[in-house]
């Protein structure tokens, strides 16, 4: 059963009983198909019993269970009850067929032959049918209330046998009967003979099978459960998290992970300009802004393998081979920012942000070392990539603006692009043939970086 501590039970509650619900009007019908089953195997011209009652009659007892299936299905709540009467009516009325000669004249005495005939016949055949019905309703505790009232019934029906006039049954024996093999023989065949340990060996199959059943519809819902609560919790994360990431984070049995040091690419993506935009708009336009520039940063990142680190107001920060191996990092990452910057370019030429003046984005992209890990405590813990790569990389983005560009990438992250591809490396830096060594906050030494002049047709932070 599942725990009180674990999130949303009623939730899963509510969809458990949606099944059952559903499972009991397939019951309803299979109920039908069943009887029409059990009229065809057993109505037979020929039968020895055929003369005694119509079976026709007596499977009309079953038809208003499917009624009450039916109603519960649609009622439920205070109506289930009648599922649990409905059992121990379908538990007694189903071995009372399965050993009674003549159902409709239960007090008629027959000839001795008729009733070993009939459980011989039909034994517990019924029961096992019965059975596979309660299962599907998917619901443990049905199972097993079905289960102890059929064998109950089956007790009571196997004492009346032993009962009856001329009846003869295996326990008449005793200890002191110690027959031949032809004499045994010839026993089994009496007419009169009922083997009762059989049919107790039969009925404690069915018991068993009852509880097997029921063991494995409860585990099978606690399974269903916990996989419910793995996805709701890794569709929880997906919406914080992009989706590599969030199926890392799922995947995890360590709490807190300790940090690692990997190369990787940075990438920042940041809107020039933004700053002053979004002192002369409403909250919800500036939103929206937000919104759209980040939707499209980020199915272009994630689209060539990139994780979304984190949102810093109107900044992106993305890393690509930090948390997984990507096969060429720096050259998906400058296909990412190229894309972002094209897509930018088109949305701000449809709808342009500031008085018909499109406002741009600045990149940065580096690679080198960095540690990854989970930084936070208890409850607040975030995967984070920190060091001295992604400083720069945001110094690199900050760069743009002077340099008059839209993407400036340090000399590592060129050398990399080159080594993961010599030929197709060059094709994608040819257009970044702009070489300058500048001065970045954090470091002592100029550093070399790569750019392409870009016209600067929008709003230029100052």
């Amino acid at each position: 059963m599942q725990s009180e501590t674990e999130p949303s039970t009623s939730l899963f509650d509510r969809l458990v009983a949606r099944e059952e619900k559903r499972g009991l009007i397939v019951v309803a019908f299979l109920r039908i198909c069943m009887l029409a089953f059990i009229l065809l195997l057993f109505s037979k011209p020929d039968e020895p019993t055929g003369t005694l009652y119509k079976l026709l009659e007596v499977l009309g007892w079953f038809i208003p269970g499917v009624f009450i299936q039916l109603l519960v299905a649609a009622r439920g709540g205070r109506w289930v009850w009648l599922l649990y009467l409905l059992a121990v009516v379908d538990a007694g009325l189903i071995v009372y067929v399965s050993v009674v000669p003549d159902p409709l004249n239960p007090l008629t005495d027959h000839p001795a032959w008729l009733y070993g005939f009939v459980v011989r016949d039909r034994g517990v055949v019924f029961s096992m049918i019965m059975m596979a019905l309660v299962i599907m309703t998917f619901s443990p505790r049905l199972i097993l209330w079905f289960g102890f009232w059929l064998f109950t019934a089956w007790v009571a029906a196997i004492l009346w046998l032993m009962n009856r006039p001329g009846v003869i049954v295996s326990q008449h024996f005793g200890d002191d009967w110690n027959p031949t093999q032809q004499e045994l023989i010839d026993t089994h065949n009496l007419p009169e003979f009922v083997d009762i340990s059989a049919l107790a060996e039969q009925v404690i199959i069915v018991v068993v099978f009852t509880l097997a059943c029921a063991v494995m519809v409860s585990r099978l819902r606690v399974l269903i459960n916990q996989f419910a609560a793995a996805e709701r919790a890794h569709g929880n994360l997906a919406r914080y998290f992009p989706t590599v990431l969030a199926d890392r984070l799922a995947d995890r049995d360590e709490p807190i992970r300790i940090g690692e040091r990997r190369e990787c690419v940075i990438m920042f993506a940041d809107i020039i300009g933004f700053s002053s935009f979004a002192e002369k708009r409403d909250p919800q336009d500036v939103m929206r802004f937000l919104n759209q520039f980040h939707q499209i940063a980020t199915t272009q990142i994630g689209a060539y393998g990139g994780i979304v680190e984190k949102y810093i107001g109107d900044a992106v920060m993305a890393s690509f081979a930090a948390f997984d191996d990507v096969a060429c990092p720096a050259a998906n990452a400058l296909c990412a920012s190229q894309a972002i910057v094209s897509q930018v370019a088109e949305w701000q030429n449809r709808e342009p942000a500031d008085g018909g003046l499109p406002l741009r984005i600045g990149v940065g992209l580096n690679f080198g070392p960095a540690v990854v890990g989970d930084i936070g405590q208890s409850e607040a813990v975030t995967p984070a990539v920190i060091g001295a790569t992604v400083n720069l990389a945001a110094r690199l983005e900050r760069a743009t603006r002077k340099l008059k560009t839209d993407t400036v990438m340090s000399e590592s992250f060129a050398q990399k692009i080159r080594a993961e591809s010599p030929v197709s490396g060059n094709v994608l830096l040819q257009h970044h043939d702009q070489r300058e060594s500048i001065r970045v906050k954090g470091l002592s030494e100029p550093i070399s970086v790569l750019f392409h002049h870009t016209p600067q047709t929008g709003l230029v932070a100052p």
